[in-house]
């Protein structure tokens, strides 16, 4: 009575998970890893259905489907896996394997269970043990295989959970094939385990996949609204986390950083010539040279319009005069071409640094970098200016030793 109780409990969550899994499909068309999971709770319901009617049903067809639900439903769950995390693609040869190497086997041994129950129903139920280790293993070398740190702790759970499922399968399969006995009569523990396992796996896995799949949007929401769509840099919000960090950082530790925004020189002219898909490409192709070369530990933004900022952590300003000078050269070394017209552009910049100094806020040393890039601007373009603090603006070239 318990075993049916638990059974009816099992395709209630079966039925239920598989409606929600279809309704998310409905509403996200494009999301193929939601239809697998609807599949596999699909197939799961339809294996429940096969077990309750199997009274009605000749045993070469009930006992088969019964079986191979389970595998087939896990089966979908990793395909599920795979294509949300665009790896392990090949290991879903495995799956079809086991499942069509399965199903003969299934088939034949049902046909001697009326005239002897044992051992038929104990190799159906040994081979479907050992089909549920291999594909839960499979999911769960997947989910440690991907790298990707927005969902790394429900990968975590999720194939935490998994690689206990497919080690409570393993140790049946054992069992029985240690034993001759199945594991209700040979090892107690682990079919109390196994039990647990099937239970709650009916909720464990499809949450903590909708718990991955929130994760991911939940990131690329917060990176949206920190990044600048055009060029991929951070977006002012962005930079304002950032610098106020470094701010932060700063006081603690006492190690000076810089921080210099850039303006390209006669931006206007160029998009009033060549058009502003023109100025969208400078931008896009600007903004790349300069992740090229600055250091990994820099941050880059966009400030607005034809305006990029760059913080310079653990920079001294005599550091960040000789990091501005490459920049600036560099830039007035790239050209592009527009209407079988080759074009160059050049930058000018404004730097500002913590200098040590107490009352530092962020932006406030935006400012002075601003007025350093205004006195640059003022100076001919194509040249850097730095902010002393105190008001004093100086040429680069003044903090850079002459070799």
């Amino acid at each position: 009575m318990l075993t049916y109780a638990i059974g009816f409990i099992q395709n209630v969550q079966l039925a239920c998970f598989a409606i929600v899994f279809f309704l998310m499909v409905l509403f996200d068309r494009d999301n193929r890893s939601f239809r697998w999971f609807a599949f596999a709770y699909l197939s799961g319901l339809i294996g429940g259905i096969f077990q309750f009617g199997d009274k009605f049903l000749p045993v070469w067809l009930s006992i088969p489907f019964t079986y191979l639900a389970a595998p087939v439903g896990y089966a979908c769950i990793h395909a599920g896996i795979v294509e949300f995390l665009g790896q392990g693609r090949q290991t879903r040869i495995v799956s079809l394997v086991l499942i069509f190497g399965s199903l003969p086997c299934f088939v034949v041994w049902s046909l001697g269970v009326p005239h002897s129950f044992v051992p038929y129903m104990d190799w159906i139920a040994t081979l479907q043990d050992f089909t549920l280790a291999v594909q839960t293993a499979l999911s769960t070398a997947v989910l440690c295989w991907a790298r990707e740190r927005e969902t790394v702790w429900p990968r975590r759970v999720m194939g935490s959970f998994l690689g206990f499922y497919s080690a409570v399968e393993f140790a049946r399969v054992i069992v029985y094939l240690v034993t001759r006995h199945m594991p209700a009569h040979a090892a107690p523990w682990v079919e109390v385990a196994s039990g647990i396992v099937y239970v709650v796996s009916c909720s464990v896995l499809p949450m903590n996949f909708i718990w991955m799949q929130n994760a991911r949007l939940h990131a690329h929401m917060g990176r949206e609204m920190t990044t600048d769509p055009l060029t991929e840099l951070l977006n002012r919000r962005g930079l304002d986390r950032a610098g106020e960090a470094e701010v932060i950082r700063y006081l603690r530790d006492r190690r000076d950083f810089a921080v210099a925004i850039l303006d390209i020189d006669h931006f206007k002219q160029l998009n009033d010539t060549f058009g502003h898909a023109a100025g969208d490409e400078v931008l896009r192709d600007t903004a790349t040279l300069l992740r090229s070369l600055v250091r990994k530990s820099d941050t880059i933004g966009r400030l607005g319009g034809e305006e990029i900022v760059l913080l310079f952590p653990s920079t001294p300003l005599a550091g960040a005069a000789a990091l501005v000078e490459h920049l600036r050269v560099s830039l007035s070394a790239n050209t592009f071409r527009f209407d079988d017209t080759e074009v160059g552009i050049t930058a000018s910049f404004g730097v500002a640094c913590s200098s040590g100094r107490d009352d530092l806020t962020w932006q406030l040393l935006l400012n002075e970098a601003d007025q350093a890039l205004y006195a640059a601007k003022r100076g001919g373009r194509n040249v850097s200016r730095l902010y002393e603090p105190g008001g004093g603006i100086i040429a680069v070239e003044a903090l850079i030793p002459i070799v």
